[in-house]
This record gives C-alpha cells, structure tokens and sequence, in this order.
C-alpha cells in the first residue's frame, strides 16, 4: 500500500542518516532499508580523462540569445572574476541579505532595489509577480527549451551555528506562506514543466525539524499532498532541491515518503537530489536505488554538483574539484550504462529516471554525447535530461539545443534528442535575497568556467557587430 509523506511516524532517526554514519552497520528492522556500500573506488573510462570537444553544429548556439543577455552576462563574468570587485562586492550583497533592517530591505529601499534587481536579480530570476514571470518563461520557451523549472525562492539557511537567525512567526503562518507561494507557481507552469521545491521554504519551523530529524508536521503534509495534486493534474513534475547537510538526512527521509506516494506505476512525480561534490554521493545514488528497487516505485534522480559549499562541512565534501569532477561524471557513465551499482546486479531491468543539472560545460557536453552513442547502440540504460539555472551556462545550453535540433534535421528518427530545461526562480527580491547570494558564491568558485564562457560570449559579440 503506497505511504504518504508520513507525520509523527519516525521512533527514531530518520533512515537515511545512516548515508553519514559509513562506519556502523545499519538496522536489520527493514528489508527496504538494508544499506549497500558502493564499491569505494572506481576506475575511470577515457570519457572522464580525456577533454571532450564541442560538438560541430550547424551554428552557434549562443546565436539564439538576445544582445541584452550577452552583455549582462560579460559584465557579470567581469565582476565574478575580480578580486578587486568581487570581494567587497559580495560583503555588501551578504550584509544585506541577512540583515533584519527595512532600510536594507530592497523591497522597501528604492536604491538598494534598483541596483540589486539590474545587477543580479535580472540575471538569475524570473520575476517578482505573475506578469513578470510569464514574460520570462515565455523568453526562454521561445529560445527553443523544452520548458521551465520554476521554484519560489523563499528559502532559510543556517547560520555557521546551525541555527536560524531572523524574525520567528507561528508555524502555521510560515506554512500557509510556503503552500501560497507553491500554489501560485503550480498555477504559473505549463504541462512538461517542473515545480523546484526546497523544503526550508516552509519556515523556520519545519526546517528546525528537518534539523533534528523529526517527523514531519501535519500541517506541511497536508501543504504538500496538495501541492503535489496539483502538479500531477498539469502533467509536470516536482524537484525536491538538497539543501545544507545539517538538513538533508531528512529532507531525503521525507522525499522517500513522498516518491511511495507519488512514482508509482511507471510515473515518476518526485525527484530527490543528489550533490556529487560530497563524498557518500555514489553510495547515495546506489541506496536510493536498492530503496526503490525493495519497495516498488520508480526513483528520480537529479545530479548536481552542490551549492552549498560555503555552508557545509568541509569533510564531507571532496577534497579536490577534480574529485567532484570524477565524482558526477562516473555516477553519470555508469547511470546511462547501468553498470558498477551493485543493485544492477539483482534488477537489470530496474526503471529509474535522471535529470542532470550541471554547468561544466565539459561534463554536460561529454554526457550529452555519451547518451547519443549508446542509443544509437541500443544500450542507453536512461534517457537523460538537463536542466541549467537561469543566468549560468548560456554556452553549454545553447549547444544543447543546437544539437536537439540538427538531430531532428538530419534524421527523420534520431536516437536521442536532448530535453533541456531552465530552473527559474521567481519571488520578491528580499525574498531572492538568500538564493542569489549563494549564486554569487557558486559563480565565484567557477571562475575558469566564467573565463571560458566569456571567451564564447565575446566570439559571439564579434560575429554580430564584425561579422567574423
């Protein structure tokens, strides 16, 4: 019998607090919970070492992009590179957005407003009211994406002290807030269209539970079945967004409750996420699977490297970036080969469904390949799709729809076409305020990503203006 998101169910931790605790043995108490240890190391295939080229398109993919974008997107490159610009930059921006103060709220500050929404808000958000929204997400669908991802972006993040600091309201009103806003976004989308939820968006309240591995409350049940109803009727899909790892052990616990309500008979509503950049993320991978494998529901996964590295423990993260690197591109080869999980080897026929958000052009590029080659072999295990963040990776999206199209060109039935999508994040922009300082953060620790992308963007400039 399929099982709610549960309230007051757990005697104990959470079940998946056992992916942090590698050095114990798990509980016997369920068979739908037996941990399996992925093989600790891996051995990379020429894919994961060798640079993969951009694919020949029968033209640039950054041609589909307004002037206006390009500009905005160099200037951002410039200040995000900057040592000079960046630092101050985004102690400001920080200071503003975790302070409790009307003068420093830009939606009470008019100059703070104006210079927060045209240098940042613009580029990473949709909108802040449904006219806005709209407008964007039509912009976006007409460059040729298979259709938005749109999430409110209230949020909560955590002190360095795991604690939340700012204005304490009753739990019920923060989450008649979190089910208002969800519901406004449910009524924004479109059918293929995807809800990105995070879980902190209902408050200080549910996220001091999450915290402290607790149940989650009646009331944020009752939020979520309904946003979840909704969602269904419009044939789209939901994304339940990691977060910090002081929370995630119980985000993942109260994910899993919602996929055995929800991914049963061969539909997939719910994806968890996983973040490649920490160390447990193939044994992640392999105990969501044996997850739903015991228990008989269909497992969405969404890959992403991690955006929280300012905030988290640094030891549960991987020590180098190329560690990260071989860390999401081994968990994406052997996803789409259906190999190395050990739960491959008892359910070879095992569904699952991948969404890959990433903005390393070369992981994207090299995966979109490698799902090309093995479908036209026969031997795709799962059709990937991507997804990218409003206002990062122009360049690898763009080519990504480049190559959709000339594969619907050049054969009349391609073997893979990619779907690729654009996570938008709409609200107030105090509301933003917490989501865009940690875009600025992840932008700054991409920075040869930002240089390379720049070189694209100023090639583009040129064939505009110069025609060469």
């Amino acid at each position: 019998m399929a099982r709610g998101l549960r309230a007051a169910t757990f005697t104990s931790k959470p079940s998946c607090i056992l992916l942090c605790q590698t050095s114990h043995q798990p509980s016997s108490k369920s068979s739908a919970l037996r941990w399996v240890r992925t093989q600790s190391t891996y051995t990379p295939t020429p894919s994961h070492s060798v640079a993969e080229k951009p694919t020949e398109l029968s033209c640039s993919p950054l041609a589909r992009l307004p002037t206006s974008n390009i500009l905005r997107s160099l200037f951002l490159s410039f200040f995000f590179t900057s040592s000079t610009l960046f630092r101050p930059g985004l102690a400001i921006f920080s200071g503003i957005a975790n302070s409790q103060s009307a003068f420093l709220n830009p939606d009470k500050n008019p100059i703070i407003r104006v210079l927060t929404r045209n240098i940042v808000y613009d580029q990473f958000c949709a909108g802040r009211n449904l006219a806005e929204i709209q407008r964007t997400s039509s912009l976006i669908r007409n460059l040729g994406f298979s259709g938005v991802a749109l999430c409110y972006g209230k949020e909560v993040q955590l002190g360095a002290d795991n604690k939340y600091h700012g204005r304490s309201v009753s739990m019920q009103e923060e989450i008649a807030q979190f089910r208002k806003g969800n519901l406004e976004t449910v009524a924004m989308i479109k059918k293929g269209d995807w809800l990105a939820i995070k879980l902190t968006g209902a408050g200080q309240h549910v996220t001091q539970a999450l915290m402290e591995g607790k149940p989650a409350p009646p009331e944020f049940v009752e939020a979520m079945n309904e946003i979840c109803r909704g969602v269904a009727a419009k044939d789209c899909r939901i994304w339940i967004d990691a977060e910090q790892q002081a929370l995630q052990s119980t985000i993942d616990s109260w994910t899993f409750d919602l996929m055995r309500q929800y991914n049963r008979g061969g539909k997939v509503l719910i994806y968890s996420t996983i973040q490649a950049y920490l160390k447990i993320a193939r044994e992640k991978v392999q105990h969501q699977l044996q997850l739903a494998a015991d228990e008989g529901w269909t497992l969405g996964i969404k890959l992403v490297r991690g955006a929280y590295i300012a905030a988290d423990q640094r030891s549960k993260i991987h020590d180098t970036k190329a560690d990260t690197d071989l860390s999401y591109n081994s968990i994406v080869d052997d996803l789409l080969r259906g190999q190395k999980f050990p739960v491959f080897d008892k359910n070879s026929n095992l569904k699952f469904e991948l969404l890959l958000c990433g903005h390393n052009s070369q992981t994207i590029r090299t995966a979109a390949k490698l799902a090309a080659e093995l479908a036209s072999a026969g031997k795709l295990k799962v059709v990937p799709e991507f997804a990218q963040l409003q206002g990062m990776a122009d360049d690898i999206g763009c080519e990504l729809l480049q190559i959709s199209d000339d594969a619907v060109k050049n054969s009349s039935s391609p073997a893979f076409v990619p779907k690729v999508y654009k996570c938008l994040t709409w609200g107030s922009i105090q509301e933003c305020m917490q989501y865009l300082t940690r875009r600025l953060v992840e932008n700054r620790g991409a920075a040869d990503r930002m240089k390379e992308g720049a070189v694209q963007l100023r090639q583009e400039l040129k064939r505009r203006f110069v025609g060469a």
